[in-house]
């Protein structure tokens, strides 16, 4: 089992956490250095694309990149769309990594996460349940996020409804904070090790 792409996704919630709260220590203090901090980042990765791109042939702005919203006040809405962004990137490589335990396993599942969770619990000792639950809960919650504008509805709450009591209701906003992904990554982790 390659282990690196939670390391790297773990590597990558570090970096945001540590620099966003000292960005916030001194209430994101020379906003005005955005763009040429933009242009810098251009750097780190040696190429724009490895692909020919349609986009390539297209200028990509020359205009002064600013923030439109002060961070400062904004910072809410910024966490919680850091939070959606990692949990969206948690679940794909959520998937990759039990393809990789169904291939090892000579399994096949559906193509879905949560039939791949469903396919993998029935291997697990029941002492680990909680571990699969934990990766549907979180398949759930991307669910929530990216389909449904933040609220439960009927198919995320059935994948839950079995283990979480009392189960949300249709059209109740989901909130989850930073200390969650820990914990989403402790149920990968912890279900992907009793398999492998």
């Amino acid at each position: 089992m390659d282990w690196e792409r939670i390391n790297v996704w773990t590597n990558t919630l570090y970096t945001l956490i540590h620099s966003l709260s000292l960005a916030k220590d001194i209430s994101f203090e020379d906003l005005h250095t955005l763009n040429d901090r933009a242009r810098e980042s251009s750097t780190w990765i040696a190429q724009d694309c490895s692909y020919s791109s349609i986009l390539l042939a297209h200028p990509g702005g020359k205009n002064r990149i600013t923030f439109r919203r002060d961070p400062n006040t904004h910072f809410a809405d910024i966490s919680r769309q850091l939070i959606k962004m990692l949990v969206q990137d948690l679940v794909v490589i959520l998937d990759e990594m039990m393809d990789e335990v169904l291939k090892q396993r000579n399994e096949a599942a559906g193509d879905y996460p949560q039939s791949k969770i469903e396919k993998l619990k029935k291997s697990l000792n029941s002492d680990f349940h909680w571990a699969a639950h934990g990766c549907l809960e979180l398949v759930a919650v991307r669910n929530v996020l990216t389909h449904s504008k933040g609220l439960w509805n009927e198919k995320s709450i059935a994948i839950v409804k079995s283990f979480v009591a009392p189960p949300p209701k249709v059209g109740e906003p989901l909130s989850i904070g930073i200390t969650m992904l820990f914990r989403y990554r402790k149920a990968i982790r912890s279900l992907l090790n009793q398999l492998t």
